[in-house]
């Protein structure tokens, strides 16, 4: 999976394979990075609509042998207002990335008529 965010965790990483898996329709995973390193995170068909549900992704780190526990801030509110960062992360390798015409398209649906990838 091309890790084009600053939320390349192994626990983001696999929960965004996880929703690829369980929704084949699914081309990307659009998540929104949070200022304390968790995301929000949903699967995006080529049309640019959501598939399946939006996960939280803990940036904390998990004790071992156990699942990430939720963030302190997180807790509080749900994190929409705390975005730093958003775009959409695409499997594979930069050869098997979708055309940008189709990326921006998608990112644009997302994120609204200003979304541009992240560099």
């Amino acid at each position: 999976m091309t890790d084009n965010t600053n939320f390349g965790s192994d626990s983001f990483t696999k929960a965004c394979q996880k929703i690829l898996a369980e929704h084949p329709t699914a081309i990307g995973v659009a998540y929104k990075g949070l200022d304390c390193g968790c995301a929000l995170i949903c699967g995006v068909s080529a049309k640019g609509d959501p598939i399946g549900s939006l996960i939280y992704v803990s940036g904390q780190p998990a004790p071992k042998g156990q699942r990430a526990t939720i963030c302190l801030k997180c807790k509080k509110n749900n994190g929409l207002n705390r975005v730093v960062k958003e775009g959409i992360s695409w499997p594979g390798d930069e050869s098997e990335l979708p055309d940008i015409e189709l990326r921006l398209l998608i990112g644009r649906k997302v994120f609204g008529p200003y979304y541009v990838e992240p560099q």
